[in-house]
């Protein structure tokens, strides 16, 4: 079942697909799913492939207990909503003083001038020469890094990579990040899913 959950990921209208254990039971398994529309579910079950997974799946389960409810709302669930907003990043507030880490460089955190719902955006500047003074990394968000301009290089989990303008970075939730700047500096426009309190600082992660 976990393969017919990782074939969704790129279905057009599913919105949600978990497979959860009952935790006093090991055979019962639940099944949540969130779609835009019955047509996008119905869509789902004609696509190539769909029927020999159903196959399968009837034949590891004794029976189906089907629950239709109707989403109102709730953290996780996508809003259907409309409109924009457009800001220049350099009029959001830089944080890195406030927490003594200006001689480092310059921290704008632009999710809430944006009035985001579910997207964390960041603009990042290291100062050249200098290294962030600490390494995070999370528990669900990704993230890309896009470097701007300057150059650098960036350690994640044991590996460290040399970085230039226009570089884009994508690094997985559990994998622990840190920038250093070169002799120009390193602007970094950041990005991912905004999830609150889901980073964690790792400090003495990257010293000389």
């Amino acid at each position: 079942m976990l393969e017919v959950a990782a074939s969704l990921q790129d279905v057009a209208g599913c919105e949600l697909y978990v497979i959860n254990r009952d935790a006093a039971d090991a055979d019962v398994v639940w099944v949540t799913e969130i779609w835009r529309s019955q047509e996008a579910l119905d869509a789902s079950l004609e696509a190539e492939g769909a029927r020999e997974q159903i196959a399968r799946v009837r034949e590891l389960v004794e029976g189906f207990e089907r629950i239709d409810v109707e989403p109102l709302g709730g953290v996780g669930y996508p809003p259907a909503e409309a409109g924009f907003t457009v800001l220049n990043l350099e009029e959001v507030e830089d944080q890195a003083p406030k927490f003594g880490y200006g001689e480092m460089g310059e921290a704008r955190f632009a999710h809430g001038a944006l009035g985001a719902v579910q997207t964390g955006v960041s603009h990042q500047r290291v100062r050249p020469g200098r290294r962030q003074f600490f390494a995070h990394r999370h528990n669900r968000a990704e993230e890309v890094f896009v470097v701007l301009s300057g150059s650098g290089r960036v350690r994640i989990d044991d590996e460290i990579v040399d970085i230039g303008p226009r570089d884009a970075i994508r690094v997985a939730p559990a994998s622990t990040r840190m920038f250093e700047a070169g002799p120009e500096g390193l602007e970094l426009l950041v990005m991912g899913p905004h999830r609150s309190g889901d980073a964690e600082l790792v400090r003495g992660f990257w010293e000389d």
